[in-house]
């Protein structure tokens, strides 16, 4: 079989597209970043163009070639270069540099497709494609390439990095494009290149110079979060020092009142306080995890895309945008089901397997005669637990590691069971001694107060405690919490 060129090079776009349209598409979406999603909508038309000029034998391309919406494969070009336009606003953010550049842009360009669009219909409506391809090769091009040019230009005036990759990869296509478009027309040959090759080895190009450039912004768009999260985490302290020095200012009026009636209303106050501290509890052990584990999560996500393996890193970024999520919208509410619960518990853990290589085994029964959603419990009280076992038990065993919930009834209530293979507390404790700085479980503590808080307001009975599991030989095969939740 003969080597075709301009057939390897669109079978290679067709492939290039595919990847970079569903990549770019399922990355908007968890991220919803615009550019993603218009960069997936410029794949697209330019994949269904390519579907159009395929060099393979259909009976339904023949059906619309021979037909009045022959010139479709040009009208298709008019609507991804549109596409090529508002990808170029997003990814660049022009309104937040040049605003009035941008509503320019935007007039050009819904006058250039709507004026296209008439145009095509009117072709169909009188059968005469004629009319629709001298427009667009004698028109429509010209008018796109200099304002194509004039783009670029804008684009070298932006601060940063990211106007390189659009610069380049947009100069190259562009260049490519037009010599593919115009030699022929002018009887001219490009070193003996064929004009179709041109063009796919232009977009290919310019494919790759994109996908960097996205890959670079999402390393800022990553950057820009974890400085959020950090400044965030200071002025959640700061208000965590005003709030505890107003507490000790009220303990003081309330030591000073001595009338009965003012002890009732210094009370109140006492309450008022107490419940916003108890509410600085649940940020403080979300503040403890945040910083260190974004961090780690987000390098580790990094490490992916560095290596090129982009199913892991969309597949752990789509759990650390959920994990965000039942995190952020936890941290206003003063319970949460029992079921939300565990679902921030999987996706910790799942996350924290990463640098583990899948190692720990998260098993939770799911039980039949016990309804999870009707449970009730204080946000982020399952994963102190969870991260417990794993920093401080599961850590230093080579051999599988294993976390356990299992859910028990009891008389008006259920007793939760979490246990894991480890090392056991005395092993722990002793490593930790052994360390000049000691991790110590801030979230253990948190809990206690918080549940002591949460029964004394509802009117409940829940509690925990932590046994050491250990073998017939009285040696040490691991750790178990018991959470009883009785009402």
């Amino acid at each position: 079989m003969q080597f075709e060129t301009s057939v390897f090079f669109w079978q290679l776009m067709v492939c290039t597209l595919i990847v970079f349209c569903v990549l770019s598409f399922v990355i908007g979406l968890n991220s919803r970043e615009k550019s993603f999603l218009l960069y997936s909508n410029y794949t697209f038309f330019l994949l269904a163009y390519f579907v159009i000029m395929s060099p393979y034998e259909a009976q339904w391309l023949e059906n619309i070639r021979a037909s009045s919406f022959s010139s479709l494969k040009w009208y298709v070009q008019v609507i991804y270069n549109c596409s090529y336009f508002f990808f170029f606003l997003y990814f660049l953010d022009i309104k937040q540099h040049f605003n009035s550049f941008y509503n320019f842009i935007v007039k050009v360009v819904l006058a250039a497709f709507i004026i296209s669009s008439i145009i095509f219909l009117y072709s169909v409506i009188i059968g005469n494609s004629r009319v629709f391809d001298i427009f667009y090769i004698y028109v429509f091009v010209p008018v796109v390439f200099c304002f194509a040019l004039y783009t670029l230009y804008k684009a070298s005036l932006l601060p940063g990095t990211l106007k390189y990759y659009f610069i380049f990869g947009g100069g190259t296509f562009i260049g490519l494009a037009m010599i593919a478009l115009f030699f022929p027309l002018m009887g001219l040959i490009f070193f003996g290149i064929s004009p179709f090759s041109l063009f796919y080895i232009g977009i290919f190009i310019e494919q790759i110079i994109f996908g960097v450039g996205l890959a670079i912004k999402i390393k800022h768009l990553n950057s820009e979060l974890l400085q959020k999260s950090i400044e965030n985490q200071k002025i959640k302290e700061n208000q965590n020092k005003v709030l505890e020095a107003q507490l000790k200012k009220q303990e003081k009026e309330i030591l000073e009142l001595t009338a009965s009636a003012e002890k009732e209303r210094l009370e109140t106050i006492k309450a008022k306080f107490e419940e916003q501290i108890h509410h600085l509890h649940l940020i403080s052990l979300q503040n403890q995890m945040n910083p260190h584990f974004i961090f780690n999560a987000l390098n580790s996500i990094k490490a992916f895309l560095v290596d090129d393996d982009k199913q892991k890193a969309i597949y752990y970024l789509n759990k650390f945008s959920k994990l965000l999520r039942h995190i952020l919208s936890s941290a206003e509410l003063e319970s949460i089901t029992l079921k939300e619960e565990l679902t921030i518990a999987e996706l910790y853990t799942s996350l924290e397997n990463i640098r583990f290589e899948e190692k720990i085994k998260l098993n939770i029964q799911q039980p039949t005669d016990i309804n999870l959603n009707t449970i009730s419990v204080p946000p982020m009280i399952i994963q102190p637990f969870i991260e417990n076992a794993i920093w401080h038990g599961l850590m230093l065993i080579k051999e599988d590691k294993e976390i356990n919930i299992k859910f028990e009834n009891i008389t008006n209530g259920i007793i939760i069971r979490i246990t894991d293979n480890g090392i056991g507390r005395k092993k722990s404790k002793y490593y930790s001694d052994k360390k000049l700085r000691q991790k110590e479980s801030i979230g253990l503590k948190i809990n206690h107060q918080r549940l002591k808080h949460f029964n004394k307001k509802h009117k409940l009975n829940y509690s925990f405690k932590i046994n050491d599991l250990k073998n017939l030989d009285d040696k040490a095969i691991g750790t178990e919490v018991v959470l009883v939740l009785k009402n």
